[in-house]
């Protein structure tokens, strides 16, 4: 399995794993913001995942220095959002929501980093 292929089906599993969990603890009023947060980053994974999908069989695979670049530029953006994260913990109101964005990000933070040090 290719690097881009292990990665789209990882991204797969992710965003499906979030769409449960993000949907489950919406209904709950005390991580209804977590859970709001992880459904919203689990559909836009989920739609990432399935585009890679869709590019690669019909397209065929996406050159590795072109992936790594697009990985890093990711990477960059997770960064991002932790920062983002982090800043928001500090307001109450939006606690739940900053902890699942810290979640999200730290996972694909992982995720394209990774990938990207395995396409050197």
């Amino acid at each position: 399995m290719s690097v881009e292929e292990g990665l789209t089906r990882l991204l797969g599993r992710w965003a499906a794993g979030s769409v449960v969990v993000g949907s489950a603890l919406s209904a709950i009023p005390a991580t209804r913001g977590f859970g709001r947060q992880t459904l919203a980053w689990g559909v836009v994974d989920g739609a990432i995942a399935y585009a890679g999908i869709r590019k690669r069989s019909s397209a065929g695979p996406t050159d590795p220095r072109r992936l790594r670049r697009i990985l890093l530029l990711n990477a960059g953006a997770d960064v991002g959002y932790l920062v983002a994260a982090g800043a928001l913990l500090r307001r109450p109101r939006w606690r739940g929501d900053a902890l699942a964005v810290l979640v999200q990000g730290g996972f694909l933070l992982a995720l394209d980093a990774g990938a990207a040090a395995r396409l050197r």
